[in-house]
């Protein structure tokens, strides 16, 4: 840069510290750092201004770039975030959060200020570190967190407690772990309105909605259920006196569920506005089941995305290896497009391939 322009008596120096704030908001800390500071005293006070506020996304740097940054950038800001991102998609080229917390030993406690946290690929191990570190973080509003698959098999667990959720601001959540997520030790209200989690079983799912008053939004892969029936005494009739009843959106991928586990929950969630379902079982081709449940419980269902996908032969949910004699997918098609879907605005679609049908029952779906 020129420094004429930004030298004493410049018209760049009469502008107010805010106008420089506006102007720096629109660019990366280290563009900022290599570009401006040192180039005179004023601009050196406005970049280390108390008032002044940052936002970086480090996912892009080359390992170079990396180290550079955590050396002499983030040092002089790292209390002045209110947005940031670290981690890497490609982590054999280096895993940038274990780096980061490891061999730099960055306390993420020290983003003072911080509004939205985006961790990209950390280690599963890594994970109890975080999530401590993350209780102090007061100002937090949105939070997304991944896990890297690497390291993680069928046995692995992410347990989720109150350290995460608990933050007085805190209303955004996306958790996509590789691993199933528990929330058992989850036993404080949270104020999170948007919650979305890879993967959970339908218990603990259940758990966690009766600790989260103000939720409107949850998306949720779900595979399994343990405990049948003490999760059936538990949840008929409750689940509803103490579930969010502001929850108006509803999306999840179900696996290795009964269709009629799967009724109990909806049955308790009437103030629903808005369900998206990805179901891969024969037994929810059912759509007598299906009318029930919107005329007796989902009475104020307006949007409906109901994608049934089975693969050829058709299985049994509950004995994989025993085949299933039951009315063809273009019959229960047939079913989905009768007066009762079409005076609601649903229609039904039927996709088939070599391997697999995929029903569709939905707002945009067109009648076949």
């Amino acid at each position: 840069m020129d420094k004429s322009l930004v030298g004493s008596g410049s018209k760049l120096e009469t502008f107010s510290d805010e106008v420089f704030f506006e102007i720096f908001d629109r660019l990366s800390p280290n563009d900022l750092f290599k570009t401006f500071y040192g180039l005179n005293s004023r601009l050196n006070t406005i970049l280390t201004d108390s008032r002044m506020r940052f936002r970086d996304n480090l996912s892009s740097l080359t390992p170079k770039q990396f180290h550079s940054y955590v050396q002499n950038v983030l040092p002089q800001i790292i209390d002045r975030f209110i947005s940031f991102t670290f981690g890497t998609y490609d982590t054999d080229e280096y895993q940038q959060v274990h780096l980061f917390l490891h061999r730099y030993a960055v306390d993420l406690r020290l983003f003072q200020h911080l509004r939205t946290l985006v961790i990209i690929k950390m280690t599963i191990d890594d994970f109890p570190m975080i999530q401590s570190a993350i209780s102090s973080l007061e100002h937090l509003v949105n939070i997304r967190l991944s896990v890297d698959s690497e390291g993680v098999d069928t046995m692995s667990f992410v347990h989720i407690d109150n350290d995460l959720l608990a933050g007085p601001k805190l209303k955004r959540v996306k958790m996509d772990m590789c691993a199933r997520t528990t929330f058992y030790n989850v036993t404080t209200l949270s104020n999170v309105e948007q919650l979305s989690i890879v993967w959970c079983q339908m218990q603990e799912l259940t758990h966690l909605l009766q600790y989260s008053p103000c939720l409107t939004t949850l998306k949720a892969t779900i595979c399994g259920l343990n405990d049948v029936d003490l999760w059936t005494q538990s949840i008929c009739g409750n689940l509803h006196q103490r579930c969010s009843s502001r929850l108006n959106s509803l999306k999840l991928v179900i696996d290795s569920i009964r269709f009629d586990y799967l009724l109990l929950l909806l049955e308790e969630l009437g103030q629903l506005r808005s369900l998206w379902l990805l179901l891969n079982h024969y037994e929810y081709l059912d759509a007598d089941k299906w009318e029930n449940l919107f005329q007796t419980s989902l009475t104020q269902l307006d949007h409906l995305d109901l994608t049934i996908a089975l693969t050829k032969p058709f299985q049994s949910a509950n004995s994989p290896n025993q085949m299933l004699m039951f009315s063809p997918p273009h019959i229960a098609c047939i079913k989905f497009n009768t007066k009762f879907w079409f005076q609601r605005g649903w229609r039904a679609k039927l996709d088939e391939y070599d391997h697999c049908v995929r029903l569709t029952v939905s707002n945009h779906a067109l009648p076949i």
